[in-house]
């Protein structure tokens, strides 16, 4: 012990010396610092150095260095995203300001969707210029998605470029241009984040799930279980879609019973099998969603996926207003999330009065317009189909109704909401060909299951009546005023 206090004494009477190694310590990382900045190329070069020195340790542990080409969906490795410094394709000091001022804006408007890791404004400044490898960006900032794009104005007009590509593979998974008028700078970079917002997080959503789903099910853990299962939306809703994505919740749930959302998605998907009749038993897949649905609220009261899977389960059963509570408390979470809006509007046309369900029609509207090619949209243009049904719109709620099968030819309930406008119109026969398409696609959702679903959900028979009207027209559903026919 004498010689460690021995050489305190020494390092005291040396405080002077001491003190200027420090500093000249830290001037030397500060200096490495700016020069890193100015100079991406010397980082980079510092960080490949150092990663030689510390791979063979990794390759002794067992530990595998870099990323993967091929990302294994797992909760650590989830949605993350880099927004990139946009190219300017001038030199003017002003086009390198503004192309600032919209990636930050990116990058803060991304930061409210949940469930969603955005790298820092500052730590994306280092990857700049036309030159930049994806790869490196991947494992610099441990992200699996980047955006890139390109700016340039010309007067009053401006063009913006970007691209949401997979960091990973070099995969692009989406591109846009947005060409603006430029009157009120700070009001157009909102805009046009806010529109950028919108669609990539229904893009990434679409992303995980299909990578999810192209990846073995034993290598994923219970969030990855949780996206595979999703991948039904995707496809043709058939019950055999329904039946594997069951199986994989249920996994899920078992290997992490407290990951509410994978509880919150058993139950949509339970509740799902019911409103498109293919449950064996519709009272058992009821009652179990229902209380499945509690304990993932009880797990999660503020999780996105969980409020919007409560929102849905509950107006599927006739708790309107639970529902509608639940899905406005996650629009007020996670505002620029798309897929909660659509769920609200989707709440507001079936079972609101006149005033809701003009608001689900103007939710729809700004939806579409604002993310014309987001994943949800076939959804969008059936939820503002019913809602334009039950305010007697009918020519443009068949309309909306065609939209949406152009995008997804699976989503059989669109064709009820034709034939019953059709049937309103007195086209009868137009109505029961519609109605023979949609048994075609699905023969388990007649027209007498699929009335008395839309009577629960809508929450009385005066609310569900403009719904239905026409399929009672064209002989479809029975009409309960007429009398029984009395045999000779």
């Amino acid at each position: 012990m004498d010689w460690i206090i021995e050489f305190l004494n020494w390092l005291e009477s040396r405080e002077g010396l001491l003190s200027a190694i420090t500093a000249l310590a830290a001037m030397v990382g500060i200096l490495y610092g700016v020069i890193a900045f100015i100079f991406p190329g010397v980082g980079r070069w510092t960080r490949r150095v150092l990663q030689r020195d510390t791979e063979p340790a990794a390759k002794d542990s067992g530990r595998k260095t870099g990323r993967s080409n091929r990302l294994p969906a797992k909760a650590n490795d989830r949605s993350s995203i880099a927004v990139l410094p946009l190219r300017t394709l001038s030199s003017a000091e002003e086009d390198r300001n503004i192309a600032a001022g919209i990636s930050s804006e990116i990058s803060a408007d991304l930061s409210q969707l949940a469930d969603l890791r955005v790298a820092s404004h500052l730590a994306t400044m280092q990857f700049q210029g036309a030159n930049v490898s994806l790869a490196e960006v991947a494992e610099t900032l441990s992200i699996h998605y980047a955006l890139t794009g390109s700016f340039q104005r010309s007067g009053d007009r401006m063009r913006l470029m970007v691209e949401l590509c997979d960091a990973t593979t070099g995969d692009q998974l989406w591109a846009s241009t947005y060409d603006r008028e430029v009157k009120d700078l700070f009001e157009v970079q909102g805009e046009v984040s806010k529109s950028i917002v919108a669609t990539i997080g229904g893009q990434l959503k679409l992303a995980d799930t299909r990578i999810a789903y192209d990846a073995p099910t034993d290598n994923l853990d219970a969030w990855g279980l949780v996206q595979k299962a999703f991948n039904f939306w995707l496809t043709t809703f058939s019950p055999e879609d329904y039946a594997h994505s069951l199986k994989l919740l249920r996994k899920a749930v078992a290997l992490d019973p407290q990951y509410a959302a994978a509880h919150a998605s058993l139950a949509m998907i339970l509740s799902q099998r019911v409103i498109n009749a293919v449950s064996e038993d519709p009272e058992r897949d009821t009652k179990e969603c229902l209380a499945i649905i509690e304990e993932a609220v009880r797990l999660g009261p503020r999780d996105l996926t969980v409020l919007q899977n409560a929102g849905l389960v509950w107006t599927h059963h006739g708790e309107a207003r639970r529902g509608r509570d639940a899905l406005r408390l996650a629009v007020e979470i996670a505002p620029l999330d798309f897929i909660t809006w659509g769920y609200l509007a989707f709440n507001l046309g079936w079972c609101g009065d006149e005033n809701d369900t003009r608001e689900a029609v103007a939710i729809t509207d700004r939806l579409l317009a604002s993310a014309p090619r987001h994943p949800s949209r076939p959804y969008w243009h059936y939820f503002r189909a019913t809602a334009l049904t039950r305010l007697g719109e009918l020519e443009q709620a068949e309309a909306a109704a065609a939209s949406a099968l152009e995008v997804q030819p699976a989503f059989n309930v669109a064709l009820f909401v034709i034939a019953n406008a059709r049937g309103c119109r007195g086209d009868l026969e137009g109505a029961r060909a519609a109605m023979e398409q949609s048994l075609a696609i699905n023969p388990l959702l007649t027209p007498e299951v699929a009335t008395e679903r839309l009577r629960i959900i809508c929450t009385s028979d005066e609310k569900a009546e403009p719904m239905i009207r026409g399929l009672r027209e064209a002989g479809l559903i029975p009409d309960p005023g007429a009398r029984p026919t009395v045999a000779a």
